[in-house]
């Protein structure tokens, strides 16, 4: 290698350890190779509490967080906005599977369901309720909302590490889960949006531990 190489070399070097200690840190020692698979790893171990951001439900109703997911033991919480012709669909055929298996199992009672909106601008009481049909969601195990305060977003999308990117058109570039909470307002898991029966499994594990 000549001198006039050398530089060279030494600033490939570096940016390969860079990008090594960047990937690290972002993969979570590389026990995860995306970002959500971080946030599951995250979550699982160290348990995020809940903040009592107010929320607006599709009947018009002001609540917070907090106090839906008090309403249970346990709630699944899921990120949406109502347009969305992609992940959000996924995460909604998601909960309209728990409602049923839920239900068919008789821990309904046991376990709420939370779908919040993103797009509160959009999203008002009117058209949530009109959403809450199209899925059919039972009102007495199933909220949907949005932040009360738009200036409350930022702190949601925070809290569940859900990422929103404007796509230009009018829609969004969003990431989802299935977050699992207990009525404290503890979220202790993030699932995969199309992981219901696993969500089933571990909630009906829990309803039914002494």
């Amino acid at each position: 290698m000549t001198p006039r190489m050398r530089p060279t070399w030494l600033a490939l070097a570096a940016i390969v350890v860079a990008t090594f200690c960047g990937l690290h840190a972002m993969t979570h020692g590389f026990s995860a190779v995306t970002s959500d698979g971080a946030r599951q790893l995250a979550i699982a171990e160290s348990p995020r509490q809940l903040p009592a951001i107010g929320l607006v439900d599709s009947q018009g109703r002001k609540t917070d967080l907090r106090a839906v997911v008090a309403d249970h033991p346990y709630t699944v919480v899921a990120l949406v906005y109502t347009q969305c012709t992609s992940i959000c669909l996924v995460m909604a055929s998601s909960e309209s599977f728990l409602q049923a298996r839920l239900r068919d199992a008789g821990i309904e009672e046991q376990v709420g369901l939370l779908t919040l909106s993103f797009d509160p601008a959009r999203d008002t009481p009117e058209v949530l309720a009109q959403y809450a049909r199209r899925i059919k969601a039972d009102s007495v195990t199933w909220t949907i909302a949005t932040v009360a305060d738009h200036d409350d977003l930022e702190r949601l999308l925070d809290v569940f590490d859900v990422v929103v990117i404007p796509d230009g058109n009018g829609e969004y570039i969003h990431n989802g889960a299935l977050f699992l909470v207990d009525g404290d307002g503890r979220m202790f898991e993030a699932l995969a949006p199309d992981a219901a029966d696993l969500a089933f499994e571990r909630l009906a594990a829990l309803v039914r531990s002494p």
